[in-house]
């Protein structure tokens, strides 16, 4: 007989309107993790699985880079893998975006960076609008050393390296075990 997942979550609401635009070439935090995407202390266990998603809009107007960086503990926290630097292609104006991210935790320690955790995903957007034009790129993969005795959150983070907005419309936790 198959293993039953039973899904938990969303843990929080995701918000319901959408976030300011972003619109520094610096890295930003696509949304409040605390708020949108948190873990609280000692709910990971060992093979525990979380899941953010996200989506919303960009526009861009000019080649450029854009790299997503994910993070366990807030923009303070522990890097998870950037994703190599993706070259935006001419202008993009409105694309829609849609985000996957799935953290495993491997070990549960006491206090302390003593627990071990990796996570994967991809962000998957149009290019300019045009329907043949969607790119997915890839983010994570590196496997980290946290503290799961602590609230911490998932946050998620862009660096896009020209002009151009980022607008988060909505973002969720959920644990599938």
């Amino acid at each position: 007989m198959a293993r039953q997942y039973l899904q938990d979550g969303p843990f929080m609401d995701p918000p319901v309107a959408s976030g300011s635009a972003l619109v520094s070439t610096s890295i930003e935090s696509l949304w409040d993790g605390s708020a949108y995407t948190p873990v609280f202390a000692n709910d990971p266990k060992a093979g525990k699985i979380y899941i953010v998603e996200a989506g919303g809009i960009m526009s861009w107007g000019a080649t450029g880079t854009l790299i997503i960086t994910p993070l366990y503990g807030g923009t303070s926290g522990v890097a998870l893998g950037a994703s190599a630097t993706y070259t935006t292609p001419g202008t993009a104006s409105n694309v829609a975006w849609y985000m996957r991210f799935v953290l495993v935790f491997r070990t549960i320690g006491a206090a302390g960076a003593n627990s071990t955790c990796i996570g994967t995903g991809f962000i998957t957007t149009g290019t300019d609008g045009a329907a043949d034009s969607a790119v997915s790129i890839p983010f994570g993969g590196t496997s980290a050393a946290v503290d799961a005795t602590l609230n911490k959150d998932i946050t998620i983070r862009k660096t896009l390296s020209v002009a151009g907005s980022f607008t988060t419309q909505y973002a969720f936790l959920s644990s599938m075990n």
